[in-house]
């Protein structure tokens, strides 16, 4: 299921007719090419999800008389919001409270981006807060990882050694080091130095982390290096190439992912195995600072997204602490 199906209660909306304002497709334009303003670059699922949001501001302005975004105003803003706190599904349910915050988000972006370039003098978007819901985790289970990773090795000698090993590094740097798409689809083959016990990729805003680069994953990494060198153009520096040698985009890494999860009969996207990541360390104790340098977040509450609380651990650490205490205490009595 897309993220826009989700945010709008399971059944995606009918696209409205593209009929922008001055600067809409500019904008887009500019974000194809030069990306967000947090470093990260641009997917045309992302894409396709602004054009939505500003469609509907376009409709809504256009009922409003504003043909022109110099003509927009703070009222007209304070309005747009109240409309789509208003507006129903199909199923007559309202808009989930995270899709309303992304298509303000998407107008928001917009409007300051006309701002930096100087297409409207003054910025309406004065004191109007969006809001922001937290993502909520969506980690696979133990048994449904397995079957994931075993139809994988299943197909160990019905497809090509090259399709092969690249999807196996694919599902280890995904779930082996929790990366989003974009980190993984970035990294080159001279990051990936097996004489070296950690590995620098790039962090959603544009910085940068240091990862473990354990002997399982080096091996696996070398495995694809082996298949890969029959493929890769000449200079091409990117790990994840395709059959033809140019860099591997993220769209393929999705379907990749998602294509086995289809074969394994468990719903997956890459996002669920950076989910399965940041649970398995919390399950297993991992010190929640450790976590959050690997994941590359900023503060204690992004990580703690990915906490749950698992029948099997409560009881793990019940009887860790309390039986060896009662032990103690009752273990004379009769």
């Amino acid at each position: 299921m897309s993220e826009q199906k989700e945010y709008f209660g399971g059944k995606a909306p009918k696209p409205l007719p593209w009929n922008p304002l001055p600067y809409m497709q500019e904008y887009l334009d500019d974000l194809a090419v030069n990306g967000r303003t947090t470093g990260e670059p641009v997917t045309e699922g992302y894409s396709r999800m602004v054009r939505v949001g500003l469609s509907r501001f376009a409709a809504f302005a256009a009922g409003e008389g504003v043909k022109h975004p110099g003509e927009i105003t703070r009222a007209h803003i304070l309005r747009y919001q109240a409309h789509l706190m208003a507006e129903t599904t199909s199923k007559g349910e309202p808009l989930k409270v995270a899709y309303r915050q992304q298509l303000l988000t998407y107008v928001r972006g917009w409007i300051y981006w006309m701002v930096d370039v100087q297409h409207i003098d003054k910025n309406p978007w004065i004191g109007i807060k969006v809001g922001r819901t937290p993502k909520k985790a969506k980690p696979l289970e133990d048994d449904e990882i397995a079957q994931l990773f075993a139809t994988h090795k299943q197909q160990a000698f019905t497809i090509s050694p090259f399709l092969f090993h690249r999807r196996e590094v694919v599902l280890a740097l995904l779930y082996g080091w929790g990366l989003r798409i974009h980190e993984l689809q970035s990294l080159n083959v001279s990051q990936m130095d097996m004489r070296l016990d950690w590995v620098e990729v790039r962090n959603k805003g544009g910085g940068s982390k240091s990862l473990p680069y354990a002997d399982t994953l080096k091996q696996s990494v070398q495995r694809y290096l082996v298949h890969r060198a029959a493929h890769a153009e000449v200079g091409e520096d990117a790990l994840l190439i395709q059959q033809s040698g140019a860099r591997l985009s993220i769209s393929s890494i999705r379907k990749i992912v998602t294509e086995l999860g289809d074969r394994a009969g468990v719903p997956i996207n890459p996002h669920r195995l950076r989910d399965t990541f940041g649970t398995t360390m919390l399950d297993n104790d991992v010190q929640v600072e450790r976590i959050m340098k690997m994941m590359g977040h900023t503060n204690r509450a992004q990580t703690m997204a990915y906490a749950r609380v698992n029948d099997h651990k409560v009881k793990e650490s019940h009887d860790a602490v309390m039986n060896p205490a009662l032990n103690r205490l009752l273990g004379g009595s009769a």
